[in-house]
């Protein structure tokens, strides 16, 4: 049974690993466009949607940190609980990195927007 518990990190590192890329996926485009409305610095937008993406990557992969471990007994659909609980300690997790980088980046818009019209 030690396979199945391969088999579940791997499952665990490219869910979470597939959510952060769906998230950046979701985010890049948009805040690309708002970061170069906003700065006026070449290679500010490259920074900070790089550090997005690392940031993302990173906490993903600390959620997998703790692998799931089964007894050899154990049915699958322990395994599939044992994925869903190590799953949503990287969604909880990515909610808090987003609203904290959100918080920075509306923090970064409102004091380095043009001022009137300019």
């Amino acid at each position: 049974m030690p396979d199945y518990n391969a088999a579940s990190f791997a499952s665990c590192v490219i869910l979470g690993i597939g959510v952060a890329v769906v998230v950046y996926a979701l985010l890049n485009k948009s805040l690309r466009k708002l970061l170069d409305s906003v700065i006026e610095i070449p290679d500010g937008t490259d920074f900070y949607l790089r550090v997005l993406s690392l940031v993302l990557f990173l906490v993903a992969l600390s959620g997998m940190i703790s692998n799931v471990r089964q007894k050899p007994d154990a049915h699958f659909i322990e395994y599939v609980w044992g994925i869903a609980s190590e799953l949503s300690g990287v969604f909880q997790n990515l909610f808090i990195v987003l609203l904290v980088y959100a918080g920075l980046i509306t923090l970064l818009v409102a004091f380095m927007r043009p001022k009137n019209g300019k």
